[in-house]
């Protein structure tokens, strides 16, 4: 689930010698060429072999190799995107500045402008199937779908936070998290929010539950969030070196990674009780990450930066 992290990234404090030394001999990162120095802010894949990253000044990047190489596609937009997402091999949408939402019903090939009714910046996307998915952005602004972006519903969230990440486990359960600690949750597909506590003030990147009773959260300062019960109670999970955290992915319920500041990228193999350095990634931040399967993930950030990740 990638976002709108670059802006806020801007203005925390710089980290230096964050970089960790590979765990495993065999663990691998590629930086794979991407064709753009713009900033790339999510990726996620349709299938084994088609994705697709977007980012800063409109930029969508197309893969049909499963990730080899990278493509630079019409988006029709300047704006920023910051997110993307697939329900389906071949629809797909991305989301960015000013409202924008573009759906591809070609697996990436073309973009077409959705109507969004709203000016907020727009940072997360997600969708369960072809009919329903849900928004967030700037200003607590939450969107809803449920004839395939067709028309959004604007929902109040009863908060003025940024929302940086959504997250729905079936349609009517689901987190939204941002600015300030923010953490909010629904359980009738956001027609209604709920606070839950998340006893910090850091901003808040990104969220990923593997089922309806267990989370994650990271955001900056290396906050890191631990629940086992629906958010009912967040465990301070945090780490000790105060590197920001943007990115965080589960390929199975024990498998998981983070990805953030400085090319930092964290691997749990035991449901996130305990993480590691992966590898040794190029000193540019991280914002979005994914995995195909278990074995390979792809990782998006600053200056056109796409890196494959490879577990052993």
């Amino acid at each position: 689930m990638p976002i709108f992290r670059s802006l806020v990234l801007i203005f925390l404090c710089s980290i230096s010698g964050l970089l960790f030394p590979p765990e495993d001999a065999t663990a691998a990162i590629s930086d794979i060429r991407s064709g753009t120095t713009m900033s790339l802010f999510g990726v996620a894949f349709a299938s084994s072999s088609i994705g697709i990253a977007v980012g800063s000044g409109g930029t969508i990047l197309l893969t049909t190799d499963s990730g080899t190489s990278w493509k630079s596609q019409k988006s029709g937009t300047q704006e920023a995107l910051y997110d993307v997402a697939f329900a389906s091999k071949k629809i797909g949408w991305a989301v960015g500045a000013s409202g924008t939402i573009l759906k591809s019903i070609d697996g990436g090939g073309s973009w077409k402008p959705q109507k969004s009714g709203t000016a907020a910046n727009l940072f997360d996307i997600a969708f369960l199937d072809q009919q329903h998915g849900w928004i967030v952005g700037s200003e607590g602004t939450f969107l809803s779908t449920a004839d395939g972006g067709a028309s959004w519903q604007d929902l109040p969230t009863r908060s003025r936070a940024l929302l940086y990440a959504v997250q729905f486990i079936d349609p009517k359960t689901g987190w939204a998290v941002g600015s300030l600690g923010t953490i909010v949750a629904t359980k009738d597909g956001g027609r209604t929010w709920i606070t839950q506590e998340s006893k910090t003030p850091s901003t808040l990147f990104d969220l990923f539950f593997t089922d309806p009773q267990n989370g994650w959260i990271v955001g900056n300062g290396g906050v890191l969030l631990q629940t086992f019960d629906g958010g009912a109670k967040w465990e301070d999970r945090s780490l000790s070196r105060p590197v920001d955290l943007t990115g965080v992915y589960f390929s199975d319920i024990k498998t998981g990674w983070i990805v953030g500041d400085r090319g930092t990228v964290l691997q749990t193999t035991d449901a996130g009780f305990s993480w590691a350095p992966f590898a040794k990634g190029p000193n540019s931040t991280l914002y979005g990450v994914t995995f195909l399967g278990a074995k390979i993930g792809f990782a998006v950030g600053d200056n056109g930066t796409i890196l494959k990740i490879s577990v052993p």
